[in-house]
């Protein structure tokens, strides 16, 4: 018997049995901060990798944001499950770190032709800003892929029940 267990007997004047347990809800909000805390990290870590590959070979590589997504996915399966507000937060979190990625492909590609930084950070907006070429950038074929990571965001915490 822990010590615990006979503190809390004598505080409640019973000696039978051990101490229940107290009761919780089914999920806990810590663990939800937690998936939603990892599905951040996964996404930023994600769009890194989009830009740094954009950089390296100088054209958009849209299927990382399936990585992003199967990632995101998963790490709300493994910390919180099928709860329905976690996995919409993740979707959204999935399709974010893809609008990310696309914009950090931009900068770095920028970077890497060597316009300063600050130069492009006085430029993000404006009628010939980064904004104005995000668009054209991000295209069709992206927008399909940001699709695909909010849908594996989805699917695989619900899929993993």
């Amino acid at each position: 018997m822990s010590l615990l267990n006979a503190g809390l007997r004598a505080f409640r004047g019973s000696s039978s049995g051990p101490a229940p347990r107290p009761r919780t809800s089914a999920g806990g909000g810590l663990t939800s901060l937690v998936a939603i805390g990892a599905c951040i990290g996964i996404a930023v870590a994600g769009a890194l990798l989009w830009g740094l590959v954009a950089m390296l070979f100088r054209t958009q590589l849209p299927l990382i944001g399936l990585v992003i997504g199967g990632g995101v996915g998963l790490a709300v399966a493994r910390f919180r499950g099928a709860h329905w507000p976690t996995v919409a937060a993740g979707a959204v979190i999935a399709v974010a770190g893809c609008a990310l990625g696309t914009l950090l492909a931009i900068v770095f590609v920028l970077l890497h032709s060597g316009i300063s930084l600050s130069f492009v950070l006085g430029h993000i907006a404006g009628p010939m800003g980064v904004l104005h070429y995000y668009p054209s950038s991000v295209g069709v074929l992206g927008l399909v892929f940001w699709a695909g990571a909010a849908f594996l965001a989805i699917r695989i915490p619900l899929r993993r029940r």
